[in-house]
């Protein structure tokens, strides 16, 4: 008995070292499967950040109620400040989940009813507001059209006091609610609704928007590095928005960057580190460490679209490589970003940068942006998936854009080149020119005018409002058709003095 004890004592000794060494290697094993994944991760980033030309990126990974990676890529500004999971970027359409989540607040504490008109919440009388609900301005189903609020942002980029949001939605109000239209109306995108949300917000808890998600939102959720105003965000480290000019990117420090008014849709300020928090509250029921912004419930809600293929509240769905995803973009002037979860692994990705114009959306699917495709190809390394296509590069992109701009500006010039020429040629040489003004020749000459005239006539007025924002997203391109519309102006007019110069040779 006494030599089995001992025996079984020796083997212990022996087999215990092996144990704890094999459990060693496998969590030496895990943690170098994990280094390998995030070190896939910081080659595709960097290589995409090269294709993509872009100044600055940050990243957060997170699953289930830890952030398993943070990071910060390029430079923040042309000084070389590095990009930090700390540094605050433009949210864009994202926040506009935030402003649900404050309804949504409200609504569980008895303060807004979801399926109440919102006539019940303005100020004054306006007939469509009582055929409009809460629940159909958080799904979009208002009726309300994105088009139709271009002219009230670039109207209320003058609004800079702490009146803005209310002038702004009660302009929407105006323009929206006058009439009466007992409808269902089909998901449509549009600014509008969540502008009326942000100031319902406003009215019922008797705080301004952004005290209010400053307070319940930003507070307990540890969002340190957010900020509701860029004049916040600024002091505390804004990366620099960078727009792309024939390819280059250019800082911008325009008015566009910040629209107050606009602010429950899109205006908010925000980190990579600080969108971590708020998405694994998103992913456990409205929960982030001791902190709760919103019941299991409401958060359920939030993400679920009432018919599939729609908007739920802040969130849309969508597949990557078979996966199941919740995920929304936001663009700003000079900042983009795209956020996903995944429910299934519960895991969420949030990616933003410091540059954006028109040419970063795919097209005709422009919600679709330079952050979506590097989120998703993020989320397949994730699960060893192929990255797949990233379509073309900025610099391919611009390629194309800049060889057909080159093309047809070189023709343009050289056939306004070869007009001018003939225009001072001696009067006997216009002999080649019919004996009559025909109403083609006459046509001929007035499109040569009408280029100028349609430019003129969109840049001063508001008629399509896209062309303003067209304008602010890619200035390069609307700069060069209004350099080529007036030398367009000019071969017109050399074609009427020779037109003119032919007939009295004639007379």
């Amino acid at each position: 008995m006494r030599m089995r004890i001992v025996a079984i004592i020796l083997c212990g000794l022996f087999i215990f070292p092996l144990l704890i060494s094999a459990q060693s290697d496998g969590s030496r094993q895990a943690e170098r499967t994990g280094s390998t994944v995030f070190s896939e991760v910081d080659a595709y980033i960097e290589r995409e950040m090269k294709r993509q030309r872009l100044p600055g990126l940050a990243l957060g990974i997170v699953q289930g109620d830890r952030i398993l990676y943070l990071k910060g890529y390029g430079r923040a500004d042309s000084s070389g400040r590095p990009v930090t999971p700390e540094t605050p970027f433009g949210l864009g359409s994202i926040g506009k989940s935030m402003t649900a989540m404050a309804v949504l607040q409200l609504a569980e504490r008895g303060e807004i009813d979801l399926d109440a008109p919102i006539q019940r919440y303005l100020p004054a009388k306006y007939n469509g507001a009582e055929f409009i609900t809460v629940r159909q301005l958080l799904n979009q189903t208002s009726g309300f059209t994105q088009i139709s609020t271009f002219s009230n942002t670039l109207s209320s980029i003058n609004e800079q006091d702490q009146d803005a949001l209310e002038k702004n939605a009660m302009a929407y109000a105006e323009k929206f609610l006058k009439q009466a239209n007992n409808t269902e109306h089909p998901y449509r995108y549009s600014n509008a609704n969540y502008v009326l949300l942000g100031y319902l917000v406003q009215q019922v808890s008797g705080q301004s928007y952004g005290d209010y998600v400053k307070a319940h939102i930003f507070s307990p959720l540890s969002m340190h590095d957010s900020f509701m105003t860029l004049d916040e965000a600024a002091a505390h480290g804004l990366a620099t928005p960078y727009r792309r000019i024939f390819g280059y990117n250019v800082a911008y420090d325009g008015p566009y960057i910040y629209i107050p008014g606009d602010a429950p849709a899109g205006y908010l300020y925000t980190s990579a580190k600080d969108m971590s928090h708020y998405l694994i509250a998103q992913m456990n029921g409205g929960q982030f460490e001791d902190a709760s912004v919103l019941s299991a419930e409401g958060i359920q809600l939030m993400q679920t679209e009432p018919v599939p293929g729609t908007y739920a509240m802040g969130w849309m769905t969508g597949h990557i490589d078979g996966l199941t995803v919740l995920g929304q973009p936001g663009g700003s002037i000079g900042f983009q970003a795209q956020t996903y979860l995944i429910p299934d692994q519960q895991l969420g990705v949030i990616v933003f940068a410091n540059v954006l114009d028109a040419i970063d959306a795919a097209f005709p699917n422009t919600h679709i942006i330079t952050t979506t495709h590097i989120a998703s190809g993020v989320i397949n390394i994730l699960n060893e998936q192929p990255i797949g296509e990233s379509g073309l590069s900025i610099s391919q992109k611009y390629l194309l854009v800049n060889g057909f701009i080159i093309m047809l500006s070189a023709w343009l010039l050289y056939t306004t080149a070869r007009t001018v020429k003939r225009c001072f040629e001696p009067r006997g040489s216009y002999n080649s020119l019919h004996s009559k003004i025909s109403i083609k020749v006459i046509s001929k000459i007035v499109l040569h005018f009408a280029g100028l005239l349609l430019v003129l006539t969109l840049s001063m007025t508001q008629i399509v409002p896209v062309w303003q924002i067209a304008t602010i997203y890619q200035p390069d391109v609307i700069v060069w058709l209004k350099m080529m519309t007036v030398l367009l102006a000019l071969k017109g007019s050399m074609e009427t003095i020779r037109l003119v110069h032919g007939w009295r040779s004639r007379s």
